[in-house]
């Protein structure tokens, strides 16, 4: 199922979503345990929680998708919509030698795109909630929030995110 500019965003299309990151993501795993499929659930999951519906759950499925090279941002904005391509562009991360320096270069592109923010706090929440790494992104929270933070966008998100990192 194709999406036609101006239309909906349906159940049809998240399933779809899924079973295209389900695919993009193959044997890849998660915490060197889990298929990679619970990581995207969660963060889908985590976008339903804060009432978060049809094009972000898109986005939330298929977030990694472009980063880990499996589909272009063209097949994704012809199957699922230019603001959908968008917002996984936007998370997609930048190259760079080191973490530090491709954060610098994928911040703008987020900050650029108020839904990919969204998306990208849902996927911080994940990370945290399942795989900890709290050490590292309580270091990097400040940078994160001067980079990221819109008023009101996300906000329920950001509280939640500062409540994980016990900030």
């Amino acid at each position: 199922m194709r999406y036609q500019e101006g239309g909906n965003y349906t159940q049809d299309m998240i399933d779809e979503a899924r079973l295209v990151a389900i695919h993009i993501h193959g044997n890849q795993n998660y915490d060197n345990i889990f298929p990679y499929e619970k990581h995207l659930a969660d963060v889908v999951r985590i976008l339903e929680d804060f009432n978060y519906t049809g094009k972000y759950l898109i986005a939330g499925w298929l977030h990694d998708s472009i980063e880990d090279g499996a589909i272009s941002y063209n097949k994704i904005k012809n199957y699922f919509g230019l603001e959908v391509a968008e917002m996984v562009y936007a998370v997609s991360d930048e190259l760079g030698r080191n973490r530090k320096e491709k954060k610098e270069k994928t911040y703008p592109k987020i900050r650029h795109n108020p839904d990919a923010v969204v998306i990208k706090l849902a996927d911080r929440i994940a990370n945290i909630q399942h795989g900890g790494k709290i050490e590292m992104y309580q270091k990097e929270y400040q940078d994160f929030k001067n980079n990221l933070y819109l008023p009101g966008i996300g906000e329920s998100l950001w509280n939640k995110l500062e409540s994980l990192l016990k900030l």
